[in-house]
């Protein structure tokens, strides 16, 4: 699997629908600031997908988890665009790419009642509850 980042404008408009469609909650593009966009390439198909951007409004949760909201993102949605198990694969090589750029943590939200098993196994700790939500960092240094 290649990690690819979205910058092309059409690529970015492929990615909403395809986060759209896979994503039970759905995608709204634009919103965030420093938004990043990751698809995950396998025989030139994207499979995967993942929307990552600065803490922004989730910056209670960023002091919550107690995580530097200058070098740290917030991962806002991954999703599965293909049949098999990408996931994990995806995060690793999306961890290594914000590793090698120094940054510190993704923060994230798990869903309630809830196993949140991807974000488990990729490694996430889970550091405190926000709005009833599960609070997970992954700590890249």
């Amino acid at each position: 699997m290649e990690l690819v980042e979205i910058t092309d404008k059409l690529d970015r408009r492929l990615f909403t629908l395809l986060m759209k469609k896979y994503h039970g909650q759905g995608y709204r593009p634009g919103l965030a600031p420093g938004t990043r966009l990751f698809v995950g390439v396998v025989e030139g198909y994207w499979v995967c997908g993942a929307y990552l951007h600065l803490a922004g409004q989730f910056y209670p949760i960023f002091m919550k988890a107690r995580v530097s909201i200058n070098n740290s993102y917030f991962l806002r949605r991954i999703a599965k665009f293909a049949p098999g198990d990408y996931l994990l694969e995806f995060m690793d090589l999306l961890f290594d790419k914000l590793k090698s750029e120094g940054k510190e943590a993704i923060v994230t939200l798990g869903l309630e009642r809830h196993s949140n098993a991807l974000y488990k196994k990729a490694g996430f700790k889970q550091v405190g509850i926000a709005n009833g939500k599960p609070i997970f960092v992954k700590y890249l240094r």
